[in-house]
């Protein structure tokens, strides 16, 4: 089961539910609603997974390493941004971001598997709109942070990003996964492969 939470700057968080247990997608919604929905379903979070670095995705890292002794995992390209404000573009704003546990910071790359209840997550490092960002296979749902969304794609004018790379990303994205695969983005509406690859100017036919 995959429950949706949206925040402020309308980011999808996604907690992931198998039996007991649930992880956690980019984890920028409220803290006190991803707590009470724990609570509530009576669930043990396991891990956060985290598509990338910038700041509306890792809102409340602090808060649910404090509360729940949780590990952080961020592909190993990304992990400065934990540390970084200028880096996770938190440094503007009034709450300054910088993880406060590093032995809670743990790292992946492209490949990485992890198990949830007797299902598996499994990593597809696509860089372009960060050099890190990463998407997570589950069951047939593809999150795939802003890498590519309904109508568009993630910006690459940020830092670390190039367009050169989410090109190639994309291609690599839409290529992996079969066509009624559900891609989750980090913002908006759902979509799938299939309409990617007909709606994308990215794609290569």
């Amino acid at each position: 089961m995959v429950k949706a939470l949206i925040n402020q700057f309308a980011e999808n968080t996604y907690i992931v539910v198998e039996k007991n247990e649930a992880l956690i997608i980019d984890p920028g919604a409220s803290f006190e609603e991803i707590k009470e929905y724990l609570r509530t379903k009576e669930l043990t979070l396991k891990y956060v997974l985290l598509t990338h670095g910038h700041v509306d995705h890792i809102i409340c890292v602090n808060e649910l390493i404090e509360e729940y002794d949780v590990d952080i995992y961020i592909h190993e390209l990304e992990r400065d941004f934990l540390f970084d404000p200028n880096l996770n573009l938190s440094g503007t704003m009034y709450k300054k971001i910088v993880v406060q546990r590093k032995k809670n910071v743990k790292l992946f790359k492209d490949g990485t598997v992890f198990t949830l209840g007797e299902q598996e997550l499994k990593v597809l490092h696509v860089p372009g709109h960060t050099r890190g960002s990463s998407c997570f296979s589950y069951k047939r749902v593809v999150f795939v942070g802003d890498t590519i969304f309904t109508d568009g794609v993630g910006r690459t004018d940020l830092p670390t990003g190039s367009n050169v790379q989410l090109e190639d990303s994309i291609n690599k994205l839409l290529n992996n996964y079969s066509d009624n695969t559900i891609l989750n983005s980090g913002h908006g509406k759902h979509t799938t492969v299939l309409t990617q690859k007909n709606n994308t100017p990215y794609y290569h036919r």
